[in-house]
């Protein structure tokens, strides 16, 4: 009487270990370019995708047409450009070198403005930056560890300092109230808008090289150099998961949530994309992207409401995946 009950889990033990051979990439979606990608962001609803090749052009293609929407003229744009970020509304890109933020209008394909920011430290460049959802506020970091909290309409800047090391990751929730860092001296914080007093600071051993927020901001994931990867609550920092592998260790660089936050999908230095759940922290399955050079890989990653995942790698290849496959598991 109990080999059915045998036989159920013997099913169950080889869907397991069959997961990862499921294959769920659609194919190669579009090249979009014969240059190298050395930064990529694809807009809030996915139509749009801005890109950084490896001469410093800055461009914005359409997604479902492949066609060029706005390229800045390259005698126009700061360099050597260190980041770039396209508006949650697709109205602005911003610029940053060394130490200029360049604001351009993509309706108009003008530039609006230059800023430049400094850090505690005189020779700080600038590491990273976030434009909150309403285009009043930007973040800039610095190298020093440093960080600029600029309000646009009014042009004040408050200045603090963090971190001890160059921040990499700043990530705006919904309103543009609150704000989490990472850096490179492995700590993240959740902070107010406007004020240095953390609302919440944890420490890694090792720098911090990738974080992630769920878009209504309840949860970030947020990985070390090393071994530590975690699933955690806003505005707590309490523990949901942490991420469950085989291997020694892994690297982990591009991560972003997707099916409502059920899943996270994260890209390694290598040319690889894995697929995790969120509640667990198991690890359902990881793919090899496809690539026209040794050693690309992922820069930018987005899911749509439709049950795909693209990815857009180093070597401008957009790639579709089908999550579809993965919840049927």
């Amino acid at each position: 009487m109990r080999w059915p009950v045998v036989f159920m889990a013997l099913i169950l033990l080889l869907l397991i270990g069959c997961k990862h051979d499921v294959e769920i990439s659609d194919g190669v979606v579009h090249t979009f370019s014969t240059e190298s990608i050395s930064q990529g962001q694809f807009s809030d609803d996915g139509k749009l995708l801005l890109g950084v090749t490896g001469t410093g052009s800055v461009m914005l293609w359409q997604v479902d047409s492949q066609q060029v929407e706005f390229k800045i003229p390259d005698h126009k744009v700061l360099k050597p450009v260190k980041h770039v970020v396209l508006s949650k509304d697709k109205s602005l890109i911003l610029v940053a070198n060394d130490n200029t933020v360049g604001l351009w209008s993509v309706p108009a394909k003008a530039m609006i403005s230059k800023v430049n920011f400094s850090g505690v430290s005189a020779r700080a460049t600038i590491t990273a930056m976030a434009l909150s959802p309403h285009k009043d506020r930007l973040l800039v970091g610095m190298a020093d560890g440093s960080l600029n909290m600029a309000d646009i309409n009014t042009r004040l800047n408050n200045r603090f300092k963090p971190h001890s090391q160059p921040i990499r990751h700043l990530k705006f929730d919904t309103q543009g109230a609150l704000f989490l860092s990472g850096g490179l001296d492995g700590k993240i914080g959740l902070w107010q808008f406007g004020s240095s007093a953390a609302l919440f600071e944890q420490e890694f051993a090792h720098r911090v090289t990738s974080l992630a927020t769920t878009r209504d901001f309840s949860r970030f994931f947020v990985s070390d150099g090393l071994s530590a990867q975690h699933i955690k609550q806003l505005t707590s920092g309490a523990e949901q998961a942490k991420l469950n592998y085989s291997a020694r260790f892994k690297i982990f660089r591009q991560s972003t949530f997707v099916e409502n936050g059920a899943l996270l999908a994260t890209s390694s230095s290598k040319s690889h994309l894995s697929l995790w759940h969120t509640e667990t922290g198991e690890e359902l399955g990881t793919w090899t992207i496809q690539t026209k050079n040794k050693g690309a890989s992922i820069v930018a990653m987005h899911a749509d409401n439709h049950g795909n995942l693209f990815t857009f790698n180093s070597d401008a290849v957009l790639e579709r995946w089908n999550l579809d496959l993965i919840k049927a598991l």
